[in-house]
Order: structure tokens, then sequence, then C-alpha cells
């Protein structure tokens, strides 16, 4: 399903004299089906708000533009949100912190029943027992246990396996690395790769990891103050430090270095990708030993 937002505009408490913050003016973009697509920008420059809009978490106001999600047109008041919801997984920062229910079956059941209350018993575990292997828990260890008794890194899984337990086609993860060690979020984001290759066709994250947006993300956003600010493939976006760091925006570490190579004659371009600046300095390297 294709997302496509067409001059999105949104204010908190509207209407309110003085107290009318405008989040987001005239946003459109484009997000393809397939995109593993990154959305950064400072603290307040619109991103949570952009992202509560895709599932209808927050509904678009009268004159205040439009968003189609696949067949979905969100301004019509038709729509029917409750199958969109299904499509449209959402996952908020820490998520784990979501989790209420006795056992990790129900909290991961929990989603399921609500969009198909007709979904039989059998049904309902089949599907979630898939769920939580998908994000690499053992279901017959966890199924039982209460959420609350998981480690840090195993909780997010479950919040995960609770959200694609409805198999949806688009996923929308906000700060979706925020909290974890390295090695923690190496693990979280080989599970969203895998995620990816399967029945979750299109991923959104908002973040404010560059790297993480650089090595995993095939197109990126950056909002300013309710706008994009730019558009397009994460290696141009990163190219244009100076502009990047007026807003107050990190680099990814590969673009810093390589600047700094490019400071003392080194050419070495490349995505920024690690796989990419390896590939570019061993190029170099074995031109300078020519």
């Amino acid at each position: 399903m294709r997302i496509e937002i067409d001059n999105l505009s949104y204010s908190y408490s509207a209407g309110q004299k003085g107290l009318e913050v405008k989040a987001l003016k005239n946003v459109s973009l484009t997000i393809e089906e397939g995109d593993f697509y990154g959305i950064i920008g400072h603290t307040g420059s619109g991103k949570s708000t952009l992202i509560q809009h895709i599932n209808g978490l927050i509904k678009i106001g009268k004159n205040s533009g439009s968003i189609r999600v696949g067949e979905f047109d969100l301004t019509d008041k038709k729509c029917d949100f409750n199958k969109l919801r299904s499509l449209v997984g959402m996952v908020f920062q820490y998520p784990e912190y979501q989790l209420f229910s006795e056992t990790v079956f129900l909290d991961v059941a929990f989603g399921l029943k609500n969009f198909f209350p007709d979904l039989k018993e059998e049904e309902i575990e089949e599907r979630v027992k898939t769920a939580i292997e998908l994000v690499g828990l053992d279901y017959e260890k966890v199924k039982n246990k209460s959420p609350f008794e998981l480690s840090g890194g195993q909780k997010r899984r479950v919040a995960i396996a609770g959200t694609i337990v409805s198999k949806p086609e688009i996923l929308v993860l906000d700060e979706p690395a925020a909290g974890l060690d390295p090695i923690g979020k190496r693990d979280f984001l080989k599970l969203l790769k895998n995620l990816h290759k399967g029945f979750v066709k299109t991923i959104v994250i908002v973040s404010h990891d560059m790297d993480l947006v650089a090595e995993h993300c095939n197109r990126a956003c950056v909002m300013n103050h309710g706008e994009v600010f730019a558009e397009g493939a994460p290696k141009d976006i990163f190219s244009r430090k100076n502009e990047l760091l007026e807003l107050g925006l990190d680099l990814p570490l590969t673009a810093y270095i390589t600047d700094k190579l490019k400071e003392n004659g080194i050419e070495a371009p490349n995505d920024f990708t690690e796989e990419d600046f390896i590939r570019a300095i061993t190029k170099w390297y074995e031109g300078e030993k020519r």
C-alpha cells in the first residue's frame, strides 16, 4: 500500500487564542510500498504528529489536507479505520511500557481480538504463536509468563509481536532503537529487516539516530518546524552537512569521517552505509598503492 500525504496541516489547541501550536504545515510526501522510510528532525519538528495521522490516531481536520493509504481515504467519513489500523501497525517509543496483560499470550492477543472479533480460539492461538516466534522468542517458554518478568529487550519484542499479530502491511515505529545497548540495537534492527522481507511490505521509522537511517533506510525526509525540509535518498540528505547542522541535527559517523578525509585530500565518495564506506576507502587505498 502506498502512503500519499498531500498538504497536510495540523494544529494543537486549534482556535484557542495564545495556545494554538502549528505542528504540521502543508506536508506533502509519498511513501512507496516496499520502502524502508526514515523520518528525522529535531524535537518538536512534527515527526510524531505526522505518523499518528497515517493510521488515523489523529484525524484530519476540515480543509487540512488529505492522506490516502492504499485504498483508504482518511478524509472520507466512511473510512474503515479499524481495518486500516489492522493493516498499519503503530509502535510507539518504549513500547515495552505499554504492556499490561497478565501473560505474554494475552498481551499479544489483545489487539488481534479487537481487530478480528470473530476469530476462533484455535486461530487466535496459531497467530499469536506465529507472531511471538517471528520476533525471536520461544512461544512455549514465554506464553504464560507475565511480560513484566522479561528482560527489556524481550518486552520490546513482545510489544512488536502484539502489533504484527494482525499481519500489517505497513509498520510505523517511533524511535525503535531508543534505550537499547549496541547489541540490543543490532538484534532489533535485524528483526525489522527480517519482518520487511516477510509480510510487512513497508516500514516507516522516526529516529534521531542518523547512523540507523543511513544504514537501513532507502528513502527519508527531514522535518523542520512542521514542514518537510528535505526528502530523498539518505546519501543525498546527509550530503547537505551544513544545512543539517544548522537545523540542530547530527550526521552519520561515516559522513563525518568522509568529510574529514576530504579535508585532508582523500576523496572517498560513498552512500554513508558502513559497507559502501569501506568499499570507498579500500578503492582509494588500492589506487594509492599503484
